[in-house]
């Protein structure tokens, strides 16, 4: 159970860090084309570091939620590992189509990515959402400020999945997420079983 708390703890706060960092990486790329990929590419190393970091702290949160639904016995614990399951598909994804490839492969990679990580993310949003509202660990005020981040975001990301918004209409809600991985970081440290 340590060992398992301790990777969701970490696994949350260090993608939180990778999303700071891909926002700071992705504000200098062109808004899009030909010229982003190029510019990803000239950038690779850092591009490639980043993703293949972010892979790791995700399989860690995974890991730990795949472990939570088996000891805790609760549907919250297996929406989240089925939601990160599904986001885990997108790191292959980007890691092997932006590399040197035509403009076309590129772009199809970066589709499949966005609507395999907006997928993902609203099972994930909706198993976090439901594992907060049945929560009695962390405080009340914790406790709904969680659940209005997982709520918001999985709308957001839902509306996104539906084609009634734009996907950089629903980054909006990015720093939501942000804190909700903060929340999930010290909601690892309090699991006690």
């Amino acid at each position: 159970m340590k060992t398992a708390k301790l990777l969701w703890s970490l696994g949350s706060l260090f993608v939180n860090i990778t999303i700071v960092i891909y926002i700071i990486l992705m504000s200098k790329a062109p808004s899009g084309g030909a010229e982003r990929y190029t510019y990803i590419n000239d950038n690779w190393g850092v591009f490639s570091a980043h993703w293949k970091a972010e892979f790791l702290f995700m399989t860690m949160i995974t890991i730990s939620a795949i472990y939570f639904a088996i000891k805790l016995n609760k549907m919250s614990w297996v929406i989240i590992a089925v939601g990160q399951i599904i986001a885990l598909l997108i790191y292959p994804i980007m890691i092997g189509g932006y590399r040197n490839t035509p403009i076309e492969i590129a772009e199809m990679a970066n589709q499949m990515a966005i609507l395999i990580f907006v997928f993902g993310n609203i099972v994930f949003l909706l198993g976090a959402f439901h594992l907060y509202f049945h929560d009695s660990v962390i405080s009340k005020w914790l406790k709904y400020v969680a659940m209005a981040c997982s709520g918001i975001a999985a709308l957001a990301f839902l509306l996104s999945f539906s084609d009634i918004i734009t996907w950089k209409q629903a980054m909006i809600i990015a720093p939501l997420v942000n804190i909700l991985y903060l929340i999930n970081a010290y909601y690892g440290l309090k699991i006690i079983k």
